[in-house]
């Protein structure tokens, strides 16, 4: 009797999921299709009872349509937008064992993402294993309904060396490959990235083992889920934020995993050994990084500087010495009136690289900001002996100090600098025009002796003794 019951419950689990098939479709209307046979139809037969069996047979109809419209819903062979990531699964089973254990690895999925507060971020749906048989059918799906990861294929099971396995290394992975990818000629990388996280894995469930194994498949699933969503998304400013959070999770449970691992270095034979969870831990923080670079970037540009700093403070965790975060840091600093970090990061800058552009521009408008002029003029000297700084970076600052300017009317050091750099670096003409509206303003300013000296007998005689000599 026992054995009667559990054969009769494994069958209910193998052909439960067959519900979502056009064959588990006409299964549920076969019921339907008899119950009009025997109750409805008969009705017609009755000569006065005509206008019974057509209200009955449009009620029936239309519970009919209401069900394939709901089925094709449930089924996912209609799917509405949505704002969360979306991860579909088509997975088939030869028995009813196959069928627990994918059951049990999706999940254990679904509780690892809960458990790291990001399943509201997600719609994990199963769909009819009759929809995707192959990679055009999976790719046609992913493009129709604008799905994010499609997880598809079957799952075997059979004996190997004497053991009952359940093998699932027939998993196919379909992706989104991200537009500016494409754009950019990317798309080999990207997927050399996807690989990562896809290749090197054992993906067979043991019977004997097969709780363990479950969980194995399980993570092995979440890490992929994790690395394909977190890298798509990486791409797009929009989403940036959330795909970080998903990759710090993921840098975090792989740092777990690799604890006390190590790079191993043949200088001899000009090769590193490096295990596979060392190798995605490894590709998942270069993606963080680059993320929080041009996020932090991002978030500069748009003049929300505590989001920049945010952002850029967490790349400055594993990396300390890149010069353009430190200068986005200064910048961030200064305009959350934070002058001694924006201090602190130029003087980082210098220890890197003493002749960086962006520390003598640094150290010459903070020699303004303080009224060290004797400061500024020395620096600003430095960007002139340089005779070749970044046009980007010279258009930016100047930009910078007009708003400085229009923000103190009376510093007149600002139209120093500012003639100074157009003069030297971007229109000659305009520079030499704002050195003399200076030196005009400054006569009466003593403090900017030095200055007025320096454009006088640097700029404006040696402009004149080349004139003359023209002449």
């Amino acid at each position: 009797m026992t054995s009667t019951s559990k054969h009769i419950i494994d069958n209910i689990i193998y052909f439960w999921p067959f519900r979502k098939t056009k064959w588990g479709l006409f299964i549920i209307l076969i019921p339907i299709v008899v119950l009009w046979v025997m109750y409805v139809f008969p009705t017609f037969q009755n000569q006065t009872d005509h206008q019974l069996f057509y209200v009955l047979s449009f009620v029936i109809f239309i519970f009919i349509i209401a069900l394939l419209i709901l089925w094709y819903f449930y089924s996912g062979r209609i799917i509405f937008p949505t704002s969360r990531y979306t991860v579909i699964f088509c997975l088939k089973a030869q028995d009813s064992k196959s069928t627990k254990h994918i059951q049990h690895s999706l999940s254990l999925l679904t509780t690892e993402l809960d458990k790291l507060g990001l399943l509201e971020k997600f719609r994990l749906k199963t769909i009819g294993q009759d929809i995707i048989e192959n990679k055009k059918e999976a790719h046609n799906y992913r493009e129709k309904y604008d799905v994010d990861l499609i997880i598809w294929g079957e799952v075997f099971s059979g004996t190997r060396e004497k053991e009952e396995v359940y093998d699932f290394n027939k998993l196919f992975f379909t992706y989104k490959v991200p537009g500016s990818v494409i754009k950019a000629n990317l798309s080999q990388l990207f997927k050399t990235d996807i690989n990562i996280a896809l290749v090197n894995r054992d993906w067979n469930i043991y019977e004997i083992n097969s709780l363990p194994d479950t969980e194995k498949i399980s993570g092995h699933l979440f890490e992929v889920v994790m690395f394909v969503v977190g890298i798509i998304y990486s791409q797009y400013k929009e989403f940036a934020e959330d795909s970080i959070v998903i990759l710090e999770n993921l840098f975090k449970l792989l740092d777990v995993k690799t604890t006390g691992e190590q790079v191993e270095i043949n200088p001899m034979e000009k090769f590193l050994q490096v295990t596979p969870p060392m190798l995605r831990k490894g590709r998942v923080l270069a993606i963080l990084l680059n993320v929080y670079k041009n996020l932090g970037g991002y978030f500069v540009e748009s003049a929300d500087y505590n989001k920049g700093r945010f952002y850029l403070e967490k790349f400055r965790n594993y990396e300390r010495k890149d010069t353009s975060v430190l200068s986005n840091l200064a910048y961030c600093a200064f305009h959350l009136d934070d002058l001694s970090a924006a201090k602190a990061y130029t003087e980082e800058i210098n220890k890197i690289d003493k002749n960086n552009e962006i520390y003598i521009l640094n150290r010459a408008f903070l020699g303004i900001l303080e009224k060290n002029y004797a400061s500024a003029l020395y620096f600003y000297k430095e960007i002139v002996k340089r005779r070749k700084v970044t046009g980007d970076i010279v258009i930016k600052v100047i930009a910078f100090l007009d708003e400085r300017k229009s923000e103190n009317q009376m510093e007149l050091a600002y139209d120093f600098a500012i003639g100074l750099l157009n003069y030297y670096y971007c229109q000659e003409n305009i520079g030499y025009h704002e050195l003399r509206q200076f030196i005009k303003k400054a006569k009466k300013r003593p403090e900017y002796r030095e200055m007025m000296r320096f454009v006088e007998e640097d700029i404006f005689n040696k402009k004149r003794n080349k004139k003359h000599k023209h002449n």
